[in-house]
C-alpha cells in the first residue's frame, strides 16, 4: 500500500495505477474529478483515493481489483449493504412497471403511510431526491408560517443544504450574495445561552432553528427540549435534520433516539439503501400549507421534482423500512 506524502504517479504500485489514471482522465471532464464534492481527492490521503467499479454488502473494490472495507458507506446512505437483495428486488419490479408516470402513481401512498409510520412526530411527508431538496423546503416553509427571512443553523454540525443560504456560510460561497449570507445565523451545539443570545440580538428575525438531534457529540441533559424551548418562546419553528441519522441512530432518527419532536424534519441518504430518495415531513397544520385545501394562507411551494416520486427510490424505501 502507498503511503500518504506525495509521490510521483511513476513511483506508485502498479496495484493504483488504474484508479489515477482513471482520476486523471475524471478530472478534464467532470469540475473536481466527483459530481459529488464529498468523494473528491481532496477529501482522502493523496495518492490513496480509489476509483471505486463495484460493491458488494460492506465491501468495495476499485478498478484495481482491491478490496476495500467501505467504511463511508455511500457517504452514509448505505444502511443494508451494497447490493442488498429485497431492496434491489423490490426497485428492479418497479423499474418494470414504469418509473414516472404523469399522475401520481400508487407507490407514493404506500410509501408515505410506512415511511409516517416510522416518524410519530409527522403527520405528513413530500418525498424528494437530495437531502438538500428537504431542508431548503423547510427553511422555506418556515419562513412562510413565520413570516421572517433568517434561519439559524449549527455551526458544529457540517453539512445542511447545497443551496445558497447555506453554502453562504462556508469558505466556498463565490457566486452567493452578501443579502443571502445575512440571513443565515450559526450556532453552537450544547450552548443554549448562544442560541438565546442570537435570538435577543435578532429580533423577530429567526423563522427556525436547524440542527441534528446528535452528531459527533451527544446533546447534554435537556439541550434539545432546551432549543424546542427557545423556538417556542420566540415564534421560531423547531426542525431536526435526520438527514444523517435517520434509519441509522434509530429507525425515526435523532428524534426518537432522544425523545423528542420537531415542528419539521428532513431526511435523505439511508432511507432508502443508497437510493435517492429524501423527505420533508412534520406537523400536518404546516405541512398542509404546501397541499391544495384551502388553510387560509397563502400556498408554499414545498418540493416539486420530476423525479421525486421515481417509483424505484420509493419501492427501495419501502423495501428498507421493511427489513
Amino acid at each position: 500500500m502507498p503511503t500518504l506524502q506525495h509521490r510521483p504517479v511513476h513511483a506508485l504500485p502498479s496495484t493504483f495505477a488504474r484508479s489515477i489514471a482513471h482520476q486523471q482522465r475524471a478530472h478534464e471532464m467532470i469540475p473536481g474529478g466527483a459530481h459529488t464534492y464529498a468523494k473528491g481527492d481532496d477529501q482522502y490521503p493523496l495518492d490513496l483515493a480509489p476509483v471505486i467499479s463495484r460493491g458488494q454488502g460492506a465491501n468495495v473494490w476499485d478498478v484495481d481489483g482491491n478490496r476495500y472495507v467501505e467504511f463511508g458507506a455511500g457517504c452514509r446512505s448505505i444502511t443494508l449493504g451494497h447490493g442488498y437483495r429485497p431492496v434491489c428486488d423490490a426497485a428492479y419490479r418497479a423499474m418494470l412497471g414504469g418509473t414516472n408516470f404523469a399522475r401520481p402513481a400508487k407507490i407514493e401512498a404506500e410509501a408515505a403511510e410506512a415511511f409516517l409510520k416510522c416518524v410519530p412526530s409527522a403527520d405528513m411527508v413530500k418525498f424528494g431526491k437530495n437531502g438538500s431538496d428537504a431542508t431548503t423546503a423547510a427553511f422555506k416553509l418556515a419562513r412562510a408560517v413565520t413570516g421572517r427571512d433568517a434561519i439559524a443553523v449549527c455551526g458544529d454540525h457540517p453539512f445542511f443544504s447545497v443551496d445558497d443560504w447555506f453554502i453562504g456560510t462556508t469558505p466556498m460561497d463565490g457566486g452567493i450574495t452578501d443579502a443571502t449570507k445575512s440571513n443565515t445565523f450559526t450556532f453552537h451545539y450544547n450552548d443554549l445561552a448562544g442560541l438565546e443570545k442570537l435570538f435577543v440580538e435578532n429580533p423577530n428575525r429567526i423563522a427556525c432553528v436547524m440542527l441534528e438531534a446528535e452528531r459527533d457529540e451527544k446533546p447534554v441533559q435537556g439541550y434539545l427540549l432546551g432549543v424546542k424551548d427557545l423556538c417556542r418562546k420566540h415564534g421560531a419553528l423547531f426542525i431536526i435534520d435526520e438527514t444523517i441519522a435517520g434509519f441509522r441512530l434509530a429507525l425515526g432518527g435523532g428524534q426518537e433516539l432522544h425523545d423528542i419532536e420537531p415542528d419539521l424534519s428532513t431526511w435523505g441518504k439511508a432511507i432508502a439503501n443508497g437510493f435517492s430518495v429524501s423527505a420533508l415531513a412534520g406537523r400536518r397544520a404546516l405541512m398542509e400549507r404546501g397541499g391544495l385545501r384551502d388553510t387560509g394562507h397563502d400556498r408554499v411551494f414545498l418540493m416539486s421534482l420530476t423525479h421525486g416520486a421515481e417509483t424505484t427510490g420509493l419501492a427501495a424505501l419501502v423495501a428498507t423500512i421493511e427489513a
